[in-house]
């Protein structure tokens, strides 16, 4: 069960991304107190104890398109990577799912029974959720949180897992940094 929830991940977060940024909310919240603007090197959240494994919700292939699409947008906004001193920020980033049923009815006909009647329609979809995480080393907390939410499609391509990650990670972090001191 738990494979078969990691692989629809991979399909569904492409999914979403490939029907298209307009059926995708985005949003993203900060903490007002931190100076964004000194922030030149970053890396990935490290977990310290080897016994625990990061588990962000989806297959390595996916994980691994995200990783590239989040190094990118940063590279393109003029952060290093930093791989061996003490990074500014590091980052993390994790998928959820939620299954949704959205029911309507509505009537059928005119006049009283038995010549009217009530119908009803009911449609259920997966909504899935990117969250990337900006963490402050210094300050030891979450700086900055960015994310996108929206309706898995499925049986993507890989070409449309890939073009749809690209362009969610990028709207996602065209929120980052965000206006602050």
């Amino acid at each position: 069960m738990r494979q078969r929830v990691r692989s629809y991940w991979a399909f569904g977060l492409v999914a979403a991304l490939s029907v298209g940024c307009s059926s995708t909310s985005f949003n993203s919240d900060f903490n007002p107190e931190i100076a964004f603007s000194g922030y030149r090197t970053w890396q990935w959240i490290e977990i310290v104890d080897p016994t625990i494994q990061l588990d962000r919700g989806m297959d390595q292939l996916v994980e691994r398109r995200v990783k590239n699409a989040v190094q990118n947008e940063l590279e393109a906004k003029g952060y290093t990577r930093d791989i061996s001193g003490t990074p500014d920020f590091v980052v993390n980033f994790l998928l959820s799912t939620q299954d949704k049923v959205d029911v309507r009815s509505y009537y059928t006909g005119w006049g009283y029974y038995p010549y009217g009647g009530m119908q009803a329609h009911a449609r259920q979809w997966t909504e899935g959720t990117l969250i990337i995480d900006v963490i402050d080393v210094e300050q030891e907390e979450v700086a900055w949180r960015g994310w996108a939410q929206g309706a898995l499609a499925s049986n993507p391509t890989a070409e449309q897992i890939t073009r749809a990650v690209n362009d969610v990670t990028a709207e996602i972090l065209k929120r980052f940094p965000p206006d602050s001191k």
